[in-house]
């Protein structure tokens, strides 16, 4: 009896592993930023300070892996077809981190990761409320503040973006979203030196 079992056991195993749903791997990975992407033409800016640049806040789904596409009547969808290499909102924060550096003067400030534990003149708290393909187009809308942190004064800001696109969804609208979301990035990077050097904001005004 017992060894009709071992026999019976294993073949009844072997069928509920069977009958399992294979993983769906998505056929693109895409990133959002690229050593061989040319940074924009627009001068050189100053940062009066160092800045900490934390990772934007918002939706896990806007802010995993996921790419979602978001319906007419507002229902939101993952494509299955395409993913983020990465989680989205380390490479925002990567991208902004990256177009700072590399756009500052030399006697700018520094630009600090929350990664390394050190604090900054100012820090930057932001958000994602929006970063979706829609039938025609992709979107974005990022809002945060930039506060400095001898004097607690704070400047806020909000973005918003579209990217019209022709084509598939999850390959034309993934593209319009990628293009969005750098565009997106070379505004808020160019907006944060705007809001240190406002009246109040500056290290003299402490």
């Amino acid at each position: 009896m017992n060894a009709r079992l071992c026999l019976v056991l294993p073949v009844l195993m072997a069928g509920c592993v069977s009958v399992l749903p294979e993983p769906v791997v998505p056929e693109g990975l895409y990133r959002l930023t690229s050593i061989s992407r040319q940074m924009p033409e627009g001068g050189e800016i100053f940062l009066p300070g160092s800045v900490m640049i934390n990772p934007p806040q918002g939706s896990d789904l806007l802010l995993g892996r996921s790419i979602v596409f978001e319906e007419p009547n507002g229902a939101l969808k993952l494509l299955a077809s395409a993913e983020w290499s990465d989680q989205m909102a380390r490479q925002l924060q990567g991208a902004l981190i990256d177009r700072l550096m590399f756009s500052a003067a030399e006697d700018s400030g520094a630009v600090l990761s929350d990664r390394f534990g050190a604090g900054g003149d100012y820090e930057l708290q932001w958000e994602v409320r929006d970063m979706v393909i829609r039938d025609t187009e992709a979107v974005i809308q990022l809002r945060g503040t930039l506060s400095r942190f001898q004097n607690g004064k704070s400047q806020s800001f909000n973005i918003q973006l579209r990217e019209p696109y022709v084509g598939m969804s999850d390959d034309a609208g993934v593209q319009a979203l990628i293009d969005v979301a750098r565009k997106a990035i070379d505004e808020l990077a160019t907006t944060v030196p705007e809001l240190m050097n406002r009246p109040g904001m500056l290290p003299e005004d402490s």
